[in-house]
């Protein structure tokens, strides 16, 4: 606010250059003079001079401001040299998501960027990235994960859904049944026990773990089989015909990119990301 002072040797100059009001102006430098027990500045019709304190004062500010502004020029510098290599992992339900069509946008703008993808199931790609092998994950986080260590930049949240193959829908019925499991084995009895909520559980029903979406969905067709399907899933072309709604209510689960907490974004990685939030759209 000095600098813009000085440069424009008017409060209603800097409050333009500002895009403040000139009261707001006044306000901070008057707050400014009460903290520091000085007057800065002399006011008069033909505008405003420094006292001795207040040159004192923007001679730092000045100071300040420049070198504000040669470390954003360095970062400026860092983000636009797009990297050799840009490194994604994606956990295997983001990979349903339109990763192709951004990979095709991204490309497009950054055509010498070399790209590795990887998919995996969510652990994997969490030590991976906890080990710098991937500069960013896209993955399908529940409310009751754990990413503290990770910054996580949400992009869409979706409802998950029971859906059934037969017609028999009575509890003993279901029980009965196949059910399909898409996350880990050790994920299954925590969700057994948080589907019953304060009930107590009935015995674990007969359960196949897939986490290949394509043999997913076909086993989802089998005689009397439970699968659980987030909801864009079910909205989509490739919905799957003949399966019915349970009426069990589901967590939530939310799509988007983990990186480290110290990560410095490139231009690349910026875009990358852009382009899957305008395919989700």
């Amino acid at each position: 606010m000095l600098v813009a002072i000085a440069r424009q040797g008017t409060l209603i100059g800097a409050a333009n250059e500002l895009h403040l009001t000139q009261p707001a102006v006044t306000k901070s430098i008057k707050e400014l003079e009460a903290q520091l027990g000085v007057q800065l500045l002399i006011r008069s019709g033909s505008g405003v001079r420094f006292t001795d304190y207040g040159a004192t004062l923007l001679h730092s500010a000045r100071r300040i401001t420049a070198e504000m502004e040669s470390a954003e020029q360095a970062i400026g510098q860092m983000k636009s040299a797009a990297p050799s290599t840009l490194k994604i992992g994606v956990s295997l339900l983001s990979a349903t998501v339109p990763v192709y069509q951004a990979l095709s946008r991204f490309r497009a703008r950054f055509p010498q960027t070399r790209l590795e993808i990887m998919e995996g199931m969510p652990r994997q790609i969490i030590d991976s990235l906890r080990n710098g092998e991937f500069d960013l994950c896209l993955a399908f986080i529940a409310d009751s994960d754990t990413i503290a260590e990770f910054t996580f930049i949400p992009l869409a949240r979706w409802q998950q859904r029971l859906m059934f193959s037969g017609a028999d829908t009575s509890p003993e019925a279901l029980a009965r049944s196949q059910w399909l499991w898409n996350h880990t084995a050790e994920s299954w009895l925590p969700f057994w026990q948080h589907l019953h909520g304060e009930e107590k559980s009935p015995p674990l029903p007969r359960m196949t773990l897939c986490t290949s979406w394509t043999i997913y969905r076909q086993l989802a067709l089998e005689a009397d089989t439970v699968s659980i399907w987030p909801e864009f899933l079910l909205h989509s072309k490739d919905a799957p015909k003949g399966l019915s709604p349970l009426p069990q209510t589901l967590p939530a689960i939310t799509l988007g990119f983990l990186v480290r907490r110290d990560c410095v974004f490139s231009l690349a990685s910026e875009y990358f990301m852009e382009c899957v939030k305008a395919e989700l759209k």
